[in-house]
């Protein structure tokens, strides 16, 4: 664990609104240190400064056509005009060549621009005739002039990655392009899963009477994995307070950077993770969420190790992920945005909001129609891409009607 906090922690507050704790917890922590990657592991991580070009693309004038490069007459009266072939370049070819006024080369795809050459002509409307290629005069007042020049497409000090932005493939091949073998980059989170509950049992074991088996733990570490981050340890624990001391304990020595718990956090009897939390002296900064589903989230700090709480149903475990626990992991990876924005879809379905007067979050899954954007709610079998913010002040939203959604499916460059 290697963890920077960037404000003093605040102090403790009951029930807070959603984007207010959201707020809270990304201003509560800072960047993990940095470290040194090669490029091809680099994929996905957040550079910790911007990368400028330090070699011009291209590096050479080049051919961006399989033709007879020329020095181009001024204009005729003929319809052909003939030039003497004196060599041939293929691309990654070193040899050089000076053109002549009536000299011509072969010239292929990539290859460099010989001295002189101030056009390339297409292969497929020239003809040879021996040594020579007859060449139609109306070719050689074309516009284009099939050369890409020195820095045409990145000029040396461009940004081609900049800080804070998630590394995308074509980050890498611009990087590779530009000569670049390793990249700097925060840290990857380091983080430890607890699922509280009596009647869990883990993914592969004997379930009794009464039991069921525990998703949140697979749930979680997919979620985890997919904003960047990597699971440390992933424990189930009883509902008492001793199984959930011990296994709060062992989690802290594991060193992460984030705790993340599900279950325990209801009004109930058996509900024991504030309680065990409070008594191994974590610092509690909020046990309740103006938001459904949600209201019996906590957020805090256990021996220095920022936790958060989340209620128990896969359903919720999802959606709170996104809009609680996925900010802070960007924030530690050094996420320029770590919060993402809100944008307006299109309902193509009714929608209920429910009877809250607090925000109602729901998943949906997000349609591109009539080059607009638009969102259904997610059935049971639906990978969710984005949550409904939903208020309570209208029971029900009709088809077409817009409402706020975060979109949660990967897009790189965000």
């Amino acid at each position: 664990m290697a963890l920077i906090f960037h404000h003093t922690l605040s102090s403790f507050r009951a029930s807070l609104p959603l984007a207010e704790a959201r707020r809270l917890i990304v201003q509560s922590l800072a960047p993990l240190q940095s470290e040194t990657v090669p490029l091809d592991r680099a994929l996905g991580r957040f550079p910790i400064s911007s990368q400028k070009s330090i070699l011009p693309k291209p590096s050479y004038d080049q051919s961006t056509r399989d033709g007879y490069g020329l020095v181009a007459p001024r204009p005729l009266k003929k319809t052909e005009v003939s030039f003497d072939l004196i060599a041939e370049i293929a691309a990654g070819s070193l040899s050089s060549v000076t053109l002549s006024p009536g000299q011509a080369v072969r010239i292929m795809t990539g290859a460099r621009i010989p001295s002189g050459c101030s056009r390339v002509v297409p292969f497929e409307i020239c003809r040879e005739q021996g040594n020579r290629v007859m060449i139609p005069a109306r070719a050689l007042q074309s516009p284009d002039r099939f050369i890409r020049h020195r820095g045409q497409d990145l000029s040396v000090g461009r940004v081609i990655a900049g800080a804070g932005i998630r590394v995308t493939p074509d980050h890498l091949l611009m990087l590779a392009e530009n000569g670049r073998t390793s990249l700097q980059v925060h840290r990857q989170p380091g983080i430890a899963i607890l699922c509280t509950g009596s009647e869990l049992v883990a993914p592969g074991r004997e379930m009794q009477p009464g039991q069921k088996i525990s998703g949140n733990g697979v749930l979680l570490r997919g979620l985890v994995e997919e904003a960047g981050g990597k699971c440390l340890g992933l424990y189930t624990a009883s509902d008492t307070t001793r199984a959930i001391t011990a296994n709060l304990e062992e989690l802290l020595a594991l060193k992460p950077d984030v705790i993340i718990t599900t279950g325990g956090m209801g009004p109930g009897k058996f509900d024991l993770l504030e309680q065990v939390f409070a008594r191994l002296g974590g610092k509690l900064l909020y046990n309740s969420l103006q938001v459904r589903p949600g209201k019996s989230t906590m957020f805090g700090f256990l021996a220095g190790v920022p936790c958060l709480g989340l209620p128990g149903p896969p359903p919720a475990v999802r959606l709170l992920f996104h809009e609680l626990v996925a900010p802070s992991l960007y924030r530690l990876q050094g996420k320029r945005r770590p919060i993402s924005p809100l944008y307006k879809a299109r309902l193509l379905e009714p929608v209920s909001s429910g009877k809250s007067a607090h925000l109602n979050l729901k998943g949906g899954v997000i349609v591109f129609e009539d080059a607009s954007l638009c969102v259904r709610l997610a059935g049971r079998l639906d990978a969710v891409s984005a949550v409904l913010h939903l208020r309570g002040k209208k029971r029900t939203l009709s088809t077409g009607e817009t409402v706020p959604v975060q979109v949660v499916t990967p897009f790189y460059g965000c």
